[in-house]
């Protein structure tokens, strides 16, 4: 689409005033601001890291946001972060951070012990969603500006990894001892290499670089990041250099991509999409009857074809692994025993849906509830962002008919889908999770203290699901210092969630992502080799580039020269009169 249009029969007087202000205004307003665009198919929930849940805003937190220790790019080892060394007591239960130091807030404020202090104890007193996890167990005590004492009141494998966002003390505390949910968290105080500069929901949002960051201020301005909701006008734009790099790329795109400019990115970090179907098990909501019904959820499960899902949607770009992912580390990940997979068997599940009594009574080609009533009619719930949800649901759809389960089809974004799941007020939905280099955040997930009983305060159990083994083998791994036994442990969880059906695993997909070579280098997989290069676990790429050669301007202009060049070629075309039409070569703007 084109930005300007200038129509005019023009003189050659008013050609020259034309041309000197042209050439005046590149001298004087030429933008020398370094650029990286990136395209991405969901946007940012929140800006507040205690409510916010997709990954495009764990993606700005890794930016905004630093942490006590680190992860490395090549394979997840604890590295130092805000903290630039540790020491751990002889019973392992407290740990010793000395902050780097001369740490500053970007906006000048110094970040000390006290902001850590903070983070840690408030997060666990309000039991902040993305910190919970990590911090329920913690208290954070000031030594001194620079030294602040963590101890936990029970055995932590995850110490001394301290991988949660700290946030700025002088500006949270007000909202925090309000009430945080509500905050908009559009201040833009960071100690990240970028902070918040604007976010137009739908739209786009931009990070600026920290003047103020720790590892020195990064080569890049500023990060644009652009919603596409279609992804071929994504992967079109990416073609033609409107934009750095783009994730979530479709797969009928992703394989014919790569060019000499272009490098794709096949990312493994454990990621997975998944059928949730509503558990009702104590969260809110009006679930359907039928999936209460053990029987009825494994009919479900054995009415999908997943291997054609992986191969038809996801056209074999991934793993087609069918347990939760709780891990990039697949050590993690059991085999489910062969008398316990529920693989593709459409008779079993018809078999299994009779044998419950939920039959067909009026010949209508869906069953009904045992006593004859309600139908199995599902709400299925699309997913408007991405780029499988149509297809997926169309599959799904289809392969439950074959089995007497009807759907009724309703699609939201993201932010509109979580509330509905929170509310309960859903059959069925497919959406999916990455998860931390810890499996420990995901498996929280789906214990009974995460389901939603209070609408204006969403737990994560997003499958309203609830067991008291589940929750008990939680706890032992939260606290089992052995890592072999607690691998144990974490199998015997993945094992039991998968036999409750609570979620139908449809496969591991892959971090579809591409970006250009042209402009900007130092591109980095996490982990190496077969991680992607944006959307990772700590995102270490964006601070890791630089332009090639001067690249990286805002629109990548024409010099003065060229366009002093064009304008004198104009003056002979008009001197000789004639109709000028000017039309600036604007790329196209695809974003809706």
């Amino acid at each position: 689409m084109t930005r300007k249009l200038w129509v005019g029969l023009l003189a050659a007087g008013a050609i020259g005033a034309m041309a000197a202000g042209m050439v005046g205004n590149v001298q004087a307003g030429s933008d020398d601001t370094v650029t990286l665009t990136v395209g991405l198919t969901q946007d940012i929930d929140s800006p507040n890291v205690t409510v916010g849940y997709t990954v495009a805003a764990y993606e700005f937190w890794n930016l905004q946001y630093a942490t006590l220790t680190d992860k490395a790019a090549a394979d997840f080892a604890i590295i130092p972060g805000l903290a630039e060394s540790w020491e751990g007591s002889d019973d392992g239960l407290t740990y010793t951070y000395t902050l780097r130091e001369g740490l500053k807030w970007s906006d000048g404020e110094p970040l000390t012990a006290d902001d850590v202090v903070f983070t840690v104890n408030t997060s666990r007193d309000q039991g902040w969603f993305n910190h919970s996890s990590v911090t329920a167990n913690l208290t954070a005590t000031a030594i001194d500006e620079r030294t602040v004492e963590i101890t936990s009141a029970v055995p932590d494998p995850k110490l001394p990894t301290m991988d949660v966002y700290i946030l700025p003390e002088h500006i949270w505390a007000g909202p925090a001892a309000d009430d945080i949910t509500t905050y908009d968290a559009l201040e833009g105080v960071g100690s990240g290499p970028f902070t918040l500069q604007e976010w137009k929901p739908g739209q786009e949002w931009i990070v600026e670089a920290n003047p103020n960051y720790w590892q020195g201020e990064p080569a890049i301005d500023q990060i644009v990041f652009r919603l596409y909701t279609e992804g071929g006008a994504m992967v079109a734009a990416l073609e033609n250099g409107e934009l750095d790099a783009a994730n979530d790329i479709p797969a009928e795109l992703f394989e014919g991509l790569a060019s000499d400019d272009i490098v794709t990115v096949a990312g493994a970090q454990g990621g997975f999409t998944e059928l949730a179907m509503n558990g009702m098990a104590g969260g809110l909501g009006d679930g359907h009857p039928a999936l209460q019904d053990l029987d009825v959820r494994h009919a479900v499960a054995m009415a999908i074809d997943r291997d054609a899902l992986f191969e038809r949607v996801a056209l074999g770009i991934g793993l087609p692994l069918t347990v939760l992912g709780v891990s990039p580390l697949q050590e993690w990940l059991p085999e489910i025993p062969e008398d316990q997979q529920l693989n593709y068997d459409p008779a079993a599940a018809n078999a299994l849906l009779d044998a419950g009594g939920y039959l067909d009574t009026d010949g209508d080609g869906v069953r009904e509830m045992p006593d004859g009533g309600q139908s199995l009619t599902f709400r299925y719930a699309e997913r408007s962002e991405g780029t499988q949800g149509p297809a997926v649901r169309e599959l799904i759809t289809g392969w439950l008919t074959e089995v007497g389960i009807a759907t009724e089809v309703s699609v939201f974004d993201d932010s509109q889908l979580g509330t509905a799941i929170g509310a309960g007020e859903y059959d069925l939905f497919v959406w999916g999770w990455t998860p931390f280099v810890d499996p420990d955040p995901m498996l929280s997930y789906f214990t009974c203290a995460q389901l939603t009983t209070d609408i204006e305060s969403l737990g994560y159990n997003d499958a309203n699901w609830c067991s008291e083994e589940y929750d008990a083998l939680y706890e032992q791994q939260n606290q089992e210092l052995d890592r072999d036994k607690r691998i144990e442990i974490v199998h015997e969880m993945i094992t039991l969630f998968h036999n409750e059906s609570t979620y139908v695993v449809l496969y591991h997909d892959a971090d579809t992502q591409a970006y250009r070579t042209d402009r900007f280098e130092g591109w980095l997989q996490q982990p190496a080799d077969t991680g992607p290069v944006i959307f990772t676990n700590s995102s270490p790429t964006y601070f890791n580039l630089t332009p090639i050669d001067g690249g990286g301007g805002d629109d990548g202009g024409m010099s003065t020269g060229v366009l002093i060049a064009i304008i004198a070629a104009v003056l002979v075309v008009v001197v000789g009169g004639g109709l000028l039409v000017m039309r600036s070569r604007a790329g196209r703007e695809e974003r809706e």
